[in-house]
């Protein structure tokens, strides 16, 4: 079992590619979205590989009360990387808490999705960014109740996210 777990490492850091020359970076600020409003935390562990978690606010695509929650992650690979920018692309996984019928039930709702993204960033007196995500994602749900019914909830598709960051050096 040790064997094992020493391949899955070694084939995650070739396929990865963390070097140790890279710039690292972590920093947080505020995504804003279709749908949502939600503070985040990037990390940037070298010039080719980031990951992200944030939550925050969020409405329905039927229902624009934005009083759902939601959370997730995002893991990204730069496929072109300058001194001033970064193009990468990502999977992102969210997990959408639904109010129900008012705020009477909640179900959640799990979101997988995929982006591509662009982030210029200044080296100047602080270190700040601004990037814009495109993509997709799915989630769909079913939701009902004996006296009531069957509702559907369904998450707007497109992924189109505008992000302002502060960032320090690791």
């Amino acid at each position: 079992m040790t064997m094992k777990r020493a391949k899955l490492l070694l084939i995650l850091f070739l396929l990865v590619g963390i070097s140790s020359y890279a710039q690292k970076l972590s920093g947080f600020g505020a995504e804003l979205s279709v749908l949502s409003f939600k503070p985040n935390l990037r990390m940037w562990f070298s010039k080719t590989t980031g990951a992200e978690i944030f939550a925050g606010q969020s409405s329905e695509l039927n229902d624009f009360k934005p009083n759902d929650l939601e959370a997730g992650f995002k893991f990204l690979h730069v496929i072109m990387y300058n001194r001033t920018d970064r193009t990468y692309v990502g999977v992102v996984g969210k997990w959408k808490w639904i109010n129900v019928y008012g705020d009477v039930d909640k179900t959640s709702l799990p979101i997988p999705g995929i982006l591509i993204g662009k982030e210029w960033y200044s080296k100047r007196i602080n270190r700040k960014g601004f990037a814009v995500e495109l993509g997709y994602q799915y989630g769909v749900k079913s939701y009902g109740r004996e006296r009531i019914g069957e509702t559907t909830f369904e998450e707007f598709p497109l992924i189109l996210n505008l992000r302002y960051s502060f960032y320090r050096k690791k």
